[in-house]
């Protein structure tokens, strides 16, 4: 037996790095609804768990609450968060500060890929 088996550890005051954990599993799952992988409504006890196997073992409901309160990138990726389940937004949002520049790479990525490449044949070529 070991010792995180008995001892419980208050969350407390969640680190950066506690956040980016649950951010980043909040981005996978967003990114799979997005791509229609997944529905937009999944059930919170099953967050949880995806975020408890992270390493933050003792995070609740209550806690999520606060860390989606706290952190704006949560915010952006989630609709609702309620105990049974929590929904996520169904749009992108770009933070493109040109967008004609995001679909002109999006209408023509032949164009960008060549010029990727001549940049990376330069490099070598030095």
């Amino acid at each position: 037996m070991r010792a995180k088996d008995f001892i419980k550890e208050d969350i407390g005051e969640l680190t950066d790095n506690q956040f980016a954990d649950i951010v980043t599993v909040l981005s996978l799952l967003h990114q799979r609804v997005i791509d229609d992988e997944i529905p937009s409504e999944l059930p919170t006890a099953m967050i949880l768990r995806y975020i408890r196997n992270t390493g933050l073992t003792n995070i609740e409901y209550q806690d999520l609450i606060d860390a989606n309160e706290q952190d704006p990138a949560m915010q952006e990726l989630l609709a609702n968060i309620t105990p049974e389940k929590v929904k996520f937004k169904t749009e992108i949002q770009t933070t493109a500060n040109n967008p004609d520049d995001v679909t002109a790479a999006a209408e023509n990525p032949q164009e960008k890929v060549s010029k990727m490449a001549d940049r990376a044949l330069k490099r070598r070529q030095k």
